[in-house]
C-alpha cells in the first residue's frame, strides 16, 4: 500500500499517486481485516453465564478506551449490534446481521448510499462501511479511520486533487465541507446542486488571494467583494437597506444568507423560505409559522420583503398599503362591515394587525385594547367614526381617569396631553407595542421631536429602540424639567454603571427599576468599570467623570473645560455618529477629546 506523505497543516499536500490495483487492495485489505477480526473474536470468546450482567468493555476496553469519538452504539450497549449465544461447550459472538445491512439498521437514511441508488454513487460505500469507519470509535469525528484528506487520498491520487483543487490543499482540508463522502445526486459527489461560477470553474482566485493554504484570504472584505460582480443588488439610493449586508463584525454580510461555493437552494441560499431567517428573526419566523401565522409570511419572507434593499422602509416589495390590497379587496363590503363601514384604503393596516402572525383573533397585534375583547360598542355608538362621549380625550378617561389625574398633578406638563388626543400616541385598538404605543422606538415622539431623532448617517441611543423615549421621559407629566425620570447622570448609570443583576435563568430583568426586558438585550448594554465612588476612569483609567475639575487637576491636564462634567458633557442622550452617542459630531472617541484637550 502506498504510504500518504503530509506535511504540516500549513504546507500543501505532496504529490501522491495511486492506481486501480492501489485501490482494490484497500478495499480488500479493509473487508478481510472486518471479516478476519469478528471471525477470531467469535471463535475466542470465554464462555458466559450471563450476556446481560456482562461488561464488554471490562475486557474489550481497546475498543473504546482512549478514543475522542466512540460510536453511540458501544458505548450503551454492544447487544444493539451483536448477538450472543451462551452454551455449556462455549459463548460465541456474532452480528445481528451482516454490514452494510447492519449499519443501515439505525443509518436507514444511507439506503439509497448503499444500494448504489444516486446519480452519482460512492463505490467503497456499496461494499462495507468498514472501509472507511471504525464500527467502535475513533480519534476523528464520524468515526473515520483517519483524517479525510488521508482517508481520500488511499484510493483518490492526490496529485491530481491537488492539480483539480488549484493547489489549496492542506493536511487538514476536510473533505466533506465540498463532497458527500457517501454518494450523491450531484456531479463530483458534491454537496449541492447549485454552484457559484468561479467555484465551478475552478477559479478560486476569483475571490481568494494566492498561495492558498489552511487559512484562505479574500481578496475584499465582506460585502465589498461579493458587490465587485453583484453590486445592482444594493442601489445607494434604497430607503432601507438589510443590516446584514453590513458585514460589521456581529453579520457575516452576504454570507449571512448565502454559500459562497454551492448550496442546494437557488442563488446558492443556505435555507428555504422562512428557515433562512430564522438566525436572526428566530420570533417573528416562529409567529409567521405557528398556529396564528400569516400565511404568506409562513409561506416565503420574500412574498412581502426584499431580501438585499427597497424603495420602502422595511424592505418592502411594495408600500404598505398596496401591499396588503394585493390580497384583501378594501372594495368587499364584508370586510369593510367587520371595520364599522371605514374607509379602508386611509387605515394602516399594521396599526391593529400584525403581518407575521398573532396569537389574537384576525392577526390583531398582541397588545388588545381590552374593551375590544368584548366588541366594538363600548366605545363605537355603531359606525367607525361615532364614538361615545364624542371621542377625544374625554372619552379615553373614561376608563384611564388616573392617568389625566396625574398628569394635571404634575409639576411639569406634557404639552401634547393639552393640545393633541390621546391617539396621537396610542392605538386605541392594539399594537405590537406595550401601552398601545402607535409605532416602535422614538415613534410617535419624532412626530413633534424630530431633531431628537436619529438622521442620515446617525446611530440612536439603543434603549430608544429597545423601549421608546419613556425610558428616560414621563410620558404623561412629571416632578422635572424636560420630564426626565430622573437626574440625567442617575438615569445613565443605571443603565451603564456597575454589573448587571440577572438571577440564573430569568427571561427578563428590570431597567431603570420600571421595565422588565428581555435579559438578551439587557446583557448586551454597554457596562462601565469606574472608580469606587463611581466619579472617574472613563474613557481612560484616571479622567474625571463626574464633578468639576480641581484646580489641581487642572494643572496636570491640557484642558480648556473647567466646568461640571456629567454623562451628557461628552454624549447625547439621543443619537450620534457613532455607537457611542459622542457629541461634537464626532465619530471617534479621539476627535470628542480634541474639543477639550489640544492634540
Amino acid at each position: 500500500m502506498v504510504a500518504l506523505m503530509l506535511d504540516p497543516p500549513a504546507m500543501p499536500l505532496r504529490e501522491l499517486g495511486s492506481g486501480t490495483a492501489t485501490v482494490l487492495k484497500i478495499v480488500l485489505f479493509f473487508l478481510g481485516l472486518a471479516a478476519a477480526t469478528l471471525g477470531a473474536f467469535a471463535a475466542e470468546h470465554p464462555s458466559l453465564v450471563s450476556v446481560e450482567s456482562a461488561d464488554c468493555k471490562e475486557c474489550h476496553d481497546e475498543l473504546l478506551g482512549g478514543r475522542s469519538w466512540t460510536h453511540a452504539p458501544a458505548e450503551e450497549d454492544c447487544t444493539i449490534c451483536h448477538e450472543f449465544s451462551v452454551a455449556e461447550e462455549g459463548t460465541t459472538v456474532g452480528l445481528l446481521e451482516a454490514e452494510p445491512g447492519l449499519c443501515l439498521l439505525c443509518h436507514d437514511e444511507k439506503t439509497a448510499a448503499v444500494e448504489a441508488d444516486l446519480d452519482t454513487p460512492h463505490f467503497p460505500v456499496t461494499e462495507s462501511c468498514l472501509t472507511c469507519h471504525d464500527p467502535h470509535g475513533s480519534d476523528q469525528a464520524r468515526p473515520v479511520l483517519a483524517p479525510l484528506i488521508e482517508l481520500c487520498g488511499e484510493c483518490h491520487d492526490l496529485g491530481d486533487l491537488q492539480h483539480r483543487h488549484g493547489q489549496q490543499l492542506t493536511a487538514v482540508t476536510d473533505c466533506a465541507r465540498c463532497h458527500e463522502p457517501h454518494g450523491s445526486d450531484n456531479a463530483r459527489m458534491l454537496v449541492g446542486a447549485v454552484q457559484h461560477r468561479p467555484f465551478a470553474e475552478g477559479s478560486c482566485e476569483a475571490c481568494h488571494r494566492p498561495p492558498f493554504g489552511e487559512r484562505m484570504r479574500l481578496r475584499a472584505r465582506g460585502e465589498r467583494l461579493c458587490a465587485a460582480c453583484h453590486g445592482e443588488l444594493v442601489e445607494p439610493s434604497a430607503l432601507s437597506t438589510h443590516p446584514a449586508l453590513r458585514g460589521d463584525g456581529r453579520r457575516a454580510g452576504c454570507l449571512s444568507c448565502h454559500n459562497p461555493h454551492m448550496s442546494d437552494q437557488a442563488r446558492l441560499l443556505e435555507a428555504e423560505g422562512p428557515g433562512l431567517c430564522v438566525p436572526c428573526h428566530e420570533a417573528i419566523v416562529a409567529l409567521a409559522t405557528g398556529d396564528g401565522g400569516h400565511y404568506p409570511a409562513a409561506e416565503d419572507c420574500l412574498n412581502c420583503h426584499q431580501p438585499h434593499a427597497s424603495e420602502n422602509t422595511l424592505l418592502l416589495a411594495i408600500p404598505l398599503g398596496e401591499l396588503c390590497s394585493d390580497c384583501h379587496d378594501t372594495d368587499d363590503a364584508a370586510l369593510a362591515a367587520t371595520h364599522l363601514g371605514a374607509d379602508l384604503t386611509r387605515l394602516t393596516c399594521t396599526d391593529c394587525h400584525t403581518p407575521h402572525g398573532s396569537t389574537h383573533w384576525s392577526l390583531l397585534a398582541d397588545n388588545l385594547h381590552p374593551p375590544l375583547e368584548d366588541g366594538c360598542d363600548l366605545c363605537h355608538t355603531g359606525a367607525f367614526n361615532e364614538l361615545e362621549e364624542g371621542g377625544g380625550n374625554e372619552l379615553c378617561l373614561l376608563c384611564h381617569d388616573d392617568v389625566g389625574e396625574a398628569a394635571a398633578a404634575a409639576a411639569f406638563a406634557h404639552e401634547a396631553l393639552e393640545l393633541g388626543e390621546c391617539r396621537d400616541c396610542h392605538n386605541p385598538h392594539a399594537s405590537p407595542q406595550q401601552r398601545l404605543i402607535k409605532s416602535p422606538g422614538a415613534g410617535p415622539c419624532a412626530e413633534c421631536h424630530d431633531e431628537q431623532a436619529a438622521g442620515d448617517g446617525e446611530v440612536a441611543h439603543g434603549v430608544i429602540d429597545l423601549l421608546g423615549c419613556r425610558a428616560c421621559h414621563e410620558p404623561h407629566g412629571g416632578e422635572r424639567d424636560l420630564l426626565l425620570r430622573d437626574e440625567p447622570t442617575r438615569l445613565c448609570l443605571s443603565c451603564h454603571g456597575g454589573a448587571l443583576e440577572v438571577d440564573a435563568g430569568a427571561e427578563t430583568v428590570r431597567l431603570l427599576d420600571h421595565f422588565d426586558v428581555p435579559t438578551l438585550a439587557a446583557q448586551s448594554i454597554v457596562r462601565l468599570r469606574l472608580s469606587a465612588d463611581g466619579r472617574r476612569d472613563h474613557p481612560v483609567a484616571g479622567h474625571r467623570v463626574l464633578g468639576t475639575p480641581s484646580a489641581e487637576e487642572l494643572k496636570r491636564v491640557d484642558t480648556s473645560f473647567t466646568e461640571e462634567l456629567t454623562c451628557l458633557t461628552c454624549h447625547d442622550p439621543h443619537k450620534g455618529r457613532s455607537r457611542q452617542l459622542l457629541r461634537w459630531n464626532a465619530e471617534f472617541v479621539d476627535e470628542a477629546c480634541s474639543a477639550c484637550h489640544s492634540k
